[in-house]
């Protein structure tokens, strides 16, 4: 039983009904998706290196990032900085060269949520990164270690990480005409879920269309999640005391995206303002590091970004899979 209901449930991968790419493909979405990540390129990094057929060792190193997001972006430049650093170091055995690194988006271009001075400079930093961009090009399967297109194109390889989309959950009990795009839950200006009288969403789980500023819905980030939390409690404390209710406006504080070492876009919004290179990159990391919750958690952060900055090297090499239980395990 309950007063109100708060949905603040987040989003998960989408697939767009793509059983064999949910099958096989990598999330890259929740902390173990990363870890996952992590164990399945390593694995094929240890195959290739032992592996004498070229061929078979071309589709172990080969990775394709599907997605042209945020997430996509930096995951695809981190993996070809590590290319000519890390791997180099780790596995000299291995000739680099072998590998490519594709980044695929079905619209046509990179970020698109953001300015096209953004666009135009991250499709030219990963690019100099030595990644093969691939625009207006969609993804329709992906089985026995090859991607395939829907010009007809394929690649062949065993990393296929996707960033392309995501999802909300549905909830049983809720109302079908509760549901908007992407299964987010339709809330009015106060983030009361349509077609009920006490149940609100918050953040990725909802889409609120009363916004001028943005008549097709938020975008789906921390931010919004947030102000609307923040919002939401101030109502909450209003309807106790019969005060009228606060609408949620969105207050966009600027987007931003890293690329790589010293490479990083930051579009700001009052006054429209635009930032790349190193000084955007050090307005993403003095950002980041402020939004954690702790000086300790702060301060032990910068530390373990300065040694990766400074030895080009980090320690986080190991395959770490957690331990399984067994039913009735809590």
């Amino acid at each position: 039983n309950y007063d109100y209901l708060v949905f603040a449930t987040g989003a998960e991968t989408s697939y767009f009904g793509m059983e064999n790419i949910k099958k096989n493909a990598i999330p890259m979405k929740t902390l173990n998706d990363a870890i996952e990540m992590r164990n399945t390129l390593l694995k094929n990094l240890e195959k290739a290196a032992i592996c004498k057929d070229i061929h078979k060792r071309r589709v172990l190193l080969t990775i394709v990032v599907v997605g042209g997001g945020p997430t996509g972006v930096e995951v695809s430049g981190m993996f070809a900085e590590m290319r000519k650093t890390i791997l180099l170091k780790e596995y000299p055995e291995l000739d680099t060269s072998a590998s490519n690194i594709y980044l695929v988006d079905g619209g046509d271009a990179l970020l698109s949520p953001m300015s096209k001075e953004s666009q135009k400079d991250t499709l030219e930093a990963v690019t100099n990164l030595g990644v093969v961009v691939k625009l207006n090009t969609k993804v329709i399967d992906y089985k026995d270690d090859t991607v395939f297109f829907a010009n007809g194109e394929t690649i062949q390889t065993k990393n296929l990480i996707w960033a392309a989309g995501v999802s909300a959950k549905e909830f049983e009990g809720i109302p079908t005409e509760s549901y908007g795009r992407g299964k987010r839950m339709a809330t009015d200006a106060f983030n009361k879920v349509n077609a009920t009288e006490n149940v609100y969403a918050i953040g990725d789980t909802c889409i609120q269309l009363n916004d001028a500023d943005f008549p097709g819905g938020h975008p789906q980030v921390a931010q919004v999640a947030i102000q609307q939390g923040v919002n939401l409690a101030k109502n909450f404390k209003l309807m106790l005391e019969n005060k009228p209710l606060n609408t949620f406006k969105y207050k966009d504080k600027g987007s931003m995206a890293i690329i790589g070492k010293n490479k990083a876009v930051v579009d700001l919004p009052k006054p429209k303002i635009h930032f790349k290179g190193i000084f955007a990159w050090m307005i993403w990391l003095f950002v980041h590091l402020m939004s954690l919750i702790t000086y300790r958690n702060r301060i032990n952060t910068l530390y373990h970004w300065m040694i990766a900055y400074f030895s080009k090297d980090q320690s986080l090499r190991m395959i770490i899979r957690p331990e399984k239980k067994t039913k009735g395990d809590i």
